[in-house]
């Protein structure tokens, strides 16, 4: 089940962020995930338009959209590969006419999977603050 971002969510929103990057961004040194689970605590969540993704009550997954960016896409990683990225990229689609996000260059499960979504890359920049390349992907092409 796919749900509004509730207040009372935060906590579960940062945990769930924290043991996806744990394994799709092992290169993303300590000091960085730090800096930017405080920005997620104290100010993200609050910016974005978020969603949980729900089973048997349990928070497994939630994306988060500004606009028409995805800001991010984030399942924890024993429920990935499991359509719950799919099912919450499609609900966000479903309210879109376009989209853009960013992934990292390194996380090359994750460039795959928006390719395979359909995503095409528009751009690469070089990101000061991780110290790793980004690529800019849009939908639809």
């Amino acid at each position: 089940m796919i749900r509004p971002y509730l207040h009372k969510d935060t906590k579960v929103i940062v945990s769930i962020w924290r043991l996806a990057n744990q394994k799709s961004h092992p290169f993303l040194n300590d000091a960085y995930l730090e800096t930017m689970q405080k920005v997620i605590r104290k100010r993200f969540v609050e910016l974005s338009e978020t969603h949980l993704y729900e089973q048997d009550g349990i928070s497994i997954g939630f994306i988060s959209a500004i606009e028409d960016d995805i800001a991010g896409l984030y399942v924890l990683p024993q429920y990935q590969r499991r359509g719950v990225g799919r099912t919450l990229l499609t609900h966000v689609l479903s309210q879109r006419d376009r989209v853009k996000l960013d992934v990292f260059a390194r996380n090359r499960a994750g460039h795959r999977f928006y390719q395979r979504y359909g995503f095409v890359e528009i751009a690469r920049r070089f990101d000061d603050a991780s110290g790793h390349e980004i690529i800019r992907m849009g939908y639809p092409p």
